[in-house]
């Protein structure tokens, strides 16, 4: 999800500012997301969270002239990316920022869901605030001249899911059922914020990297998810990889190595 956001905000960059010339130096293109972009998969041998080495990031940045910061982090939601932002941007000046943040934003703290089921739960970070934080990393980005790119949550697979923060306990799903009313809302839930992207990319005339459509397109997508339900495996990540080698070939192909 991330590199996808790169790419195109590199060809967000020559759209807005005419073509570049292919002497021109190599652009810096830094990426503020979470662990999607990061290439965090979950290793069912070794039952832990490792880092894919053929995540998309790394498939595109072997196709391309553009140096790759990705700053992402396990975990990160709007909060900790505004600081990552701020720290690598005096620290790299890149030209390009790509950000893809809101899948941990979305999410709850199921196990006070399940221990107060009649209590009316709020995400980590409701609806609004993640608004908010979204257009101020894109006023900090354009207040410097640079070009921001935002890209659309991967869908999660809310039955997996599920199954994964209720670790299959019956008792816990039954108690967090109570609340939840139906196990996709999980999935309603997380689509409002890539909506909420899409709708802020449109407001604000910035170029958004829709990876979300590149997996509803597929006939099914679960395939495409860790056991979790929420990260996504080595073919997920070969999705985004191909989707955005495709979209650079048609708009950017000079940034692409001969």
């Amino acid at each position: 999800m991330m590199f996808i956001a790169q790419i195109f905000l590199i060809c967000y960059y020559l759209g807005n500012i005419n073509e570049r010339s292919e002497g021109k130096s190599m652009k810096k293109i830094l990426v503020v997301g979470d662990s999607i972009s990061k290439g965090v998969v979950f290793d069912e041998i070794k039952n832990k969270y490792v880092l894919l080495k053929e995540n998309f990031i790394n498939l595109i940045s072997e196709k391309t002239n553009a140096q790759i910061i990705n700053a992402s982090k396990f975990g990160s939601t709007i909060k900790q990316g505004e600081i990552v932002l701020k720290s690598k941007f005096e620290k790299h000046n890149p030209d390009i920022v790509v950000i893809e943040l809101g899948g941990n934003d979305c999410d709850f703290t199921w196990d006070e869901v399940a221990n107060h089921p009649e209590v009316d739960h709020k995400p980590k970070i409701p609806l609004l605030q993640f608004e908010k934080g979204i257009n101020r990393m894109l006023d900090f980005i354009l207040s410097r001249g640079k070009i921001p790119v935002l890209a659309t949550l991967p869908p999660l697979y809310a039955d997996n899911y599920f199954r994964w923060f209720t670790q299959s306990d019956e008792e816990k799903g039954r108690k967090v059922l109570k609340w939840l009313k139906d196990i996709w809302r999980i999935y309603w839930w997380q689509e409002r914020y890539s909506n909420c992207i899409q709708f802020i990319s449109k407001k604000r005339n910035v170029k958004c990297i829709d990876v979300r459509r590149a997996f509803l397109s597929r006939k099914e997508f679960d395939d495409c998810v860790c056991i979790d339900g929420i990260h996504l495996n080595r073919e997920g990540h070969k999705v985004v990889f191909e989707e955005v080698f495709s979209f650079m070939k048609e708009n950017a192909a000079y940034l692409l190595k001969q």
